[in-house]
């Protein structure tokens, strides 16, 4: 109700402030040139109520911007309010526990057997792809590599030759 009521009083202001604004544009040009005297020449003396149209017309404009702020906040909702605070707030919080599918947790640990195994053998010479071939296919033997990775590592040293 409150967001309907502020777009409600954003939307008035804002019409009454362009109302107030065209008709004072009009009064200023029917006004036409004419000066209020002074240092000036002119042909004539500027109207009653010239001032006063001068003075609202940059009034109802600035009124018009508002009027487009209360309007927008209404339709968007207000501002957001606040979290409230829960009960524990001093100290640290407990960490969190996430689920991991059973899939992709498969996957880490032949990620983790892999990056294993690879540290414990020697390093196998950067220059020899048959070793590098023979490592990757003992290691489709144990488990550490599905099918898929090991043709795409078996890609990857061939595409190298």
């Amino acid at each position: 109700m409150k967001s309907f009521l502020r777009a409600g009083v954003g939307g008035l202001v804002l019409l009454v402030s362009l109302a107030v604004a065209a008709y004072s544009f009009y009064q200023l040009a029917r006004a036409g040139n004419c000066a209020s005297g002074g240092v000036y020449v002119s042909q004539r003396e500027c109207p009653a109520g010239t001032a006063r149209w001068a003075f609202a017309l940059p009034i109802s404009l600035i009124a018009g911007i508002l009027g487009v702020f209360l309007l927008g906040a209404g339709l968007r909702g207000g501002a957001p309010e606040p979290p409230a605070p829960d009960d524990v707030t001093a100290g640290p919080r407990p960490a969190r526990r996430y689920a991991v599918p059973a899939e992709q947790a498969a996957g880490m640990i032949r990620l983790l057997s892999l990056h294993q195994a690879a540290a414990d053998e020697p390093p196998a010479p950067a220059g020899d792809p048959l070793a590098r071939l023979e490592r990757l296919r003992a290691l489709l033997a144990s488990g550490a590599l599905t099918p898929a990775e090991f043709e795409q590592a078996k890609a990857r040293i061939l595409g190298g030759l």
